[in-house]
């Protein structure tokens, strides 16, 4: 850094790639929406099919998937300047935080009662498969330019 009032503060690091922070940027929004829409959905249909304990099953299982894709969103945000090597290992440890979590979460929950472990599974399974297809559409439908331009 230098004392040249004229040079900007962060001159020296490198500039996030437009073609990966675009695409995370919509999925951040369009996931927020569709988990605003998912969660209710879920408890929902969780409600139908067994009564409380379905829901509350639902909401978790929904829940966690909704962790796990803020995780993802919010590592691939904050490493789009870094290293690519940097950026492997915090991608790495997003994993590790997320299989710990899912581990604490069941620990948690093994002796209750008042879930639905079924409505649990199946809601965290096509929550987390619906963000993966969500995110994938997302990002490979978001336009990027070709070329990152260089400094000026």
């Amino acid at each position: 850094m230098t004392d040249d009032p004229t040079t900007p503060a962060d001159a020296g690091r490198p500039v996030a790639p437009q073609g990966l922070v675009a695409p995370m940027r919509r999925v951040l929004r369009t996931g927020a929406l569709a988990s605003a829409v998912a969660l209710p959905a879920a408890a929902l249909v969780g409600w139908l099919l067994a009564g409380i304990p379905g829901a509350w099953g639902a909401l978790i299982g929904m829940g966690l998937a909704v962790a796990f894709f803020g995780i993802t969103v919010a590592v691939a945000l904050g490493t789009a300047r870094m290293a690519p090597t940097q950026l492997g290992i915090w991608v790495l440890g997003s994993w590790l935080l997320k299989m710990v979590l899912l581990i604490v979460v069941l620990a948690l929950l093994r002796d209750q009662d008042f879930y639905s472990r079924p409505a649990l599974f199946v809601a965290l399974l096509v929550g987390t498969a619906g963000t993966l297809v969500l995110e994938a559409r997302v990002v490979t439908t978001t336009k990027v330019p070709y070329v990152e331009p260089g400094p000026r």
